[in-house]
């Protein structure tokens, strides 16, 4: 599988904590203001039922990802879930007080989570949103080999641009990143000295997101990629559905790898 994998500063173990947060900070923040991720409802709808399961283990939350709203959005389905939230590089407290304030039934894990060997105590269907490039292909077919051993359902979505306006926006987004960094941090809180020293006086921050950001833009696995990692994996009785959801926007789109273990049901397409 031939694939652009460059770095992103926040894969490097030498990147600053205090930076990898102002990041995710900044990632969560952006990520509430849509509500596109209603369109994956009925994925989840299929891989919950066929999973028997209502528990929801999120892999590489970083923040909280779109759960604060998604979860409201699983529940007015007629879904609701227990969300727990994990990452290698956990931030419990500041996760807590999200949770906390969303008024939701979210809980972070203190502990660090590998994506690659999920403990065995952490039941239920597993997400990825936004961070299954970051695993290159040999990383990728263990995380969806790992499912499939400890029988769990598992999702994995990320935004990906469609054409033709997606091109001219990845040619922008570093532009965009920065200007959306000076104009949203005022409302991005803890508000900090720290954090507006590092995005105002000297925009370290901003000029590393705009890096992280067009990378994973070139690196997202592309449907057919997806396809490729299912066929490596050994399953006998899951049910894998890839394709591409909309959000709502004519730019991106959710490129999506859904599955579940499940015996003699054709799963439909969205």
């Amino acid at each position: 599988m031939k694939r652009i994998h460059l770095f992103e500063f926040t894969d490097l173990s030498w990147y600053p904590d205090l930076f990898r947060r102002f990041q995710t900070d900044y990632l969560q923040f952006v990520a509430s203001l849509g509500s596109g991720h209603r369109y994956l409802i009925p994925l989840f709808k299929r891989a919950l039922q066929s999973a028997d399961t209502n528990e929801i283990v999120d892999l590489c939350s970083g923040g909280t990802g779109p759960w604060i709203h998604l979860a409201g959005q699983l529940e007015q389905a007629g879904l609701p879930v227990n969300i727990t939230l994990t990452d290698k590089y956990p931030h419990p407290d500041s996760v807590q007080k999200r949770s906390a304030a969303s008024r939701q039934p979210i809980k972070y894990l203190a502990q660090p989570v590998d994506a690659i060997n999920v403990p065995e105590s952490l039941k239920g269907m597993r997400t990825l949103f936004e961070g299954f490039h970051h695993f290159k292909p040999n990383q990728a077919k263990l995380i969806l080999q790992d499912a499939v051993n400890k029988r769990s359902a598992i999702g994995i979505f990320e935004a990906t641009l469609m054409p033709p306006l997606g091109i001219i926006l990845l040619l922008l987004s570093p532009f965009i990143t920065i200007a959306s960094y000076f104009l949203m941090t005022p409302f991005i809180t803890p508000r900090t000295f720290a954090r507006f020293f590092w995005t105002y006086l000297l925009p370290v921050v901003p000029l590393a997101t705009s890096w992280d950001g067009v990378i994973s833009l070139l690196r997202t696995y592309s449907p057919k990629e997806l396809k490729e990692l299912t066929d490596s994996c050994i399953s006998n009785d899951y049910t894998w559905e890839v394709g591409c959801a909309p959000t709502g926007t004519p730019v991106f789109s959710f490129t999506y790898l859904v599955g579940y273990p499940v015996e003699n049901l054709q799963a439909p397409k969205i």
